[in-house]
C-alpha cells in the first residue's frame, strides 16, 4: 500500500504542477505500455506462483525459465510499441517520456515476478522490506522534484532509478533464499508458456478492461479532459492493483490448500465473507468523500473529476471479488473456464465506453467501469463452481448463496 500509494502521489505531482494536459499524455503512455507488457507476460507470473507454491523445491528451475520466456515476449512487445509510436508520430518529447515510461513498466514487470516467487516461498516479510524502500525513495524523489521546481524528465529518470533499485534487492533476496538460475531445457519453457498462456490472456483481457478506459477515452476526447478522468481514476487505480496483490497472497495460499478440496473451499468462503465485509463500507465511504478529496488533492482544475470518482467508487467491492475468483480458478487449473467471462465483460467494457464515452465523457466512461465489474461478479455467481475443477463442492456453492445475501443486504 505504501508503494502504490508513492505511485498515486507522482499522479498528483504530474497532474498539479505540469497540467491536465500532460497528465492525460502521461497516463495514456502508460495505459499503452502496460497493456503490453501483461501480453508479453502471457500470465507467467500468476501461472509462476500457483506451481512454485506446489512445487518449492524445484523453484529454482522453474524461475529460471519464467525470465527466458518473459524475456524473449518483452523484447517482442517493446519492438511493436516502439513500431506504434513511429505510427502515432509521436514528438521528441513525448519520445523521451515513452522511453523511459516503457523500461519502469517492463521492469516493474520483472520486480512482480520477483514478487510472486517471494510470495510461493511464504516470505512476504521480505517483499515488505524491499518495497518499503521503494516508496521512500519515490517520495523522496518527489519531494525534492516539487521543492527544486525539476523537469519531467527528472521525475522520470528518479523513478526509473527506483525501481531498478527494487529490482535489484528483490533479485539479491532470492538469490539468498537459493532461487538461482539454472540450466533448464528449451521444451521445459514452452511446456511452462504453453500452460501459462489461459492465465495470461485472462489477465491481458482484465489489463485491456483496466487501462483501455484511458485509451477509450484519448480517442474520443482531448489531452485535458482525459487528465480530469485520470484524476478520478487514480484512486481507482490502486483498488486495482491492491485487489492483484491480494489475490496473488491468495493464490499462494489456494495454492498450499489444493490437497484437501473442504478446506480449499472453507478458507475461500471466508475471504469472500471478509472482502465484502471491508469493501463495501469502504465504497459508501468513498462515494461521500472522494468529489471533495480530488478537488482537495489534484487543485480546482480538477473539480470536474469529482462526479466520474464518486460513480467509480460503487466497483470498489466487485473489483476485489472478481480479482478473488480469478486466484480460485488459477488454483484449481480451471484459468480457461475464467476466458468466457473476461472475454465478454471485455467486449461489454469497450462498447460501453465507446458509447457512454462518446456521450457522457469522463462521467460514462465511470458508468462503463460499474457495469463491467457487476457483470464480472454475476457471471461468477452464475457459474458458481468452475467446470474445469476437479472436483464441486458444496461449500462453494454455498458461498456463492452467501455472498449473494451480502449483496442483497
Amino acid at each position: 500500500m505504501m508503494l502504490r500509494f508513492a505511485n498515486v502521489v507522482v499522479a498528483v505531482l504530474v497532474g498539479r504542477v505540469y497540467g491536465t494536459a500532460l497528465l492525460g499524455i502521461y497516463a495514456s503512455i502508460i495505459s499503452a505500455a502496460t497493456v503490453a507488457e501483461r501480453l508479453a507476460d502471457n500470465g507467467l507470473e500468476m501461472a509462476g506462483i500457483a506451481e512454485a507454491s506446489k512445487n518449492p523445491a524445484d523453484v529454482g528451475r522453474l524461475a529460471t525459465a519464467l525470465y527466458v520466456n518473459k524475456t524473449a515476449l518483452s523484447v517482442v512487445a517493446i519492438i511493436g510499441l516502439a513500431g506504434l509510436g513511429g505510427i502515432a508520430g509521436l514528438s521528441g518529447a513525448n519520445w523521451v517520456v515513452a522511453g523511459i515510461l516503457t523500461l519502469r513498466t517492463f521492469l516493474y514487470s520483472y520486480c512482480r515476478l520477483h514478487a510472486g516467487l517471494l510470495k510461493a516461498r511464504d516470505k512476504t516479510a521480505e517483499l515488505a522490506r524491499v518495497q518499503s524502500v521503494h516508496s521512500a525513495l519515490l517520495l523522496g524523489g518527489i519531494v525534492f522534484v516539487y521543492l527544486r521546481s525539476q523537469s519531467l524528465t527528472t521525475l522520470l529518470l528518479w523513478l526509473l532509478a527506483s525501481q531498478c533499485f527494487e529490482y535489484l534487492f528483490s533479485l539479491a533476496i532470492l538469490n539468498h533464499y537459493g532461487v538461482r538460475a539454472t540450466k533448464v531445457s528449451p521444451q521445459f519453457c514452452w511446456s511452462l508458456l504453453r500452460r501459462s498462456t489461459p492465465v495470461g490472456l485472462t489477465y491481458s483481457l482484465s489489463t485491456l478492461m483496466l487501462r483501455g478506459d484511458v485509451l477509450v477515452l484519448s480517442l474520443l476526447a482531448s489531452a485535458p479532459l482525459v487528465g480530469i478522468f485520470v484524476a478520478a481514476d487514480t484512486g481507482l487505480v490502486m483498488v486495482y492493483v491492491l485487489a492483484w496483490l491480494f489475490s496473488g497472497v491468495l493464490l499462494a495460499d489456494l495454492g498450499r490448500l489444493a490437497h484437501d478440496q473442504d478446506e480449499f473451499d472453507l478458507h475461500f468462503r471466508k475471504c469472500i465473507v471478509g472482502i465484502c465485509g471491508v469493501t463495501v463500507p469502504l465504497a459508501v465511504a468513498a462515494i461521500l468523500v472522494v468529489p471533495q478529496a480530488i478537488r482537495l488533492v489534484f487543485g480546482g482544475n480538477f473539480a470536474l473529476a469529482g462526479l466520474p470518482g464518486a460513480v467509480m467508487a460503487v466497483a470498489i467491492p466487485f473489483i476485489v471479488l472478481n480479482a478473488a475468483y480469478l486466484s480460485r480458478a488459477i488454483a484449481r487449473n480451471a484459468a480457461r473456464a475464467c476466458l468466457a467471462i473476461y472475454g465478454g465483460a471485455t467486449i461489454l467494457s469497450v462498447g460501453c465506453n465507446f458509447i457512454f464515452g462518446y456521450w457522457y465523457g469522463a462521467t460514462g466512461i465511470a458508468a462503463s467501469i460499474v457495469i463491467r465489474e457487476v457483470a464480472m461478479t454475476l457471471a461468477f455467481c452464475w457459474v458458481g463452481d468452475f467446470p474445469g475443477s476437479p472436483e464441486r463442492s458444496t461449500v462453494a456453492v454455498q458461498g456463492n448463496a452467501e455472498l449473494g445475501d451480502l449483496l442483497n443486504a
